[in-house]
């Protein structure tokens, strides 16, 4: 299961990556086309906009499996090892539930978003949206699997 985890990270780390290097040649493009040529590229503000939706997005759910979200662990450093356990597990079983919400509102905005057009592409909008669900299947997974080690974890809160 170790290495589904490092898979699905990594895979989420590329494709946060290939999206910021997206993003910056969408932005290059518009600052070239406008200065050099003199002329806007009408798409680039709003394919720059869904390009950041998807990076945010996703990176919730990398964060959240790298550990980089900040959190006030002071309660949990405090607490005995057992207490401080139930507390990291508390919080992870949050974590799964903001997650599975991301799934169920995600999944009802795609169905939304089916008839729905963007305004400069003509992009259809459930392509924006299927980030939605997609992040929030992975933050449900990476949430449960923290869930699980700090469940099975002797007296420490798992890392």
């Amino acid at each position: 299961m170790d290495k589904l985890d490092r898979l699905i990270h990594i895979f989420l780390l590329w494709a946060i990556g290939a999206l910021m290097f997206a993003m910056m040649g969408v932005t290059f493009a518009q600052v070239i086309s406008r200065y050099v040529f003199e002329n806007s590229l009408s798409w680039s503000e709003e394919l720059g906009r869904y390009i950041f939706v998807w990076i945010t997005f996703l990176g919730m759910a990398a964060a959240f499996q790298s550990k980089a979200h900040i959190a006030l662990d002071f309660l949990v450093s405090l607490l005995p090892a057992r207490p401080s356990r139930g507390l990291a597990t508390l919080n992870t079983l949050l974590v799964a539930v903001v997650g599975l919400a991301l799934v169920v509102g995600g999944l009802s905005l795609i169905q939304f978003g089916l008839h729905q057009r963007s305004a400069a592409l003509g992009l259809p909008m459930y392509y924006v949206y299927t980030v939605i669900p997609f992040s929030g299947a992975a933050l449900l997974y990476f949430a449960l699997r923290a869930t699980w080690k700090n469940m099975t974890s002797g007296g420490k809160v798992a890392s």
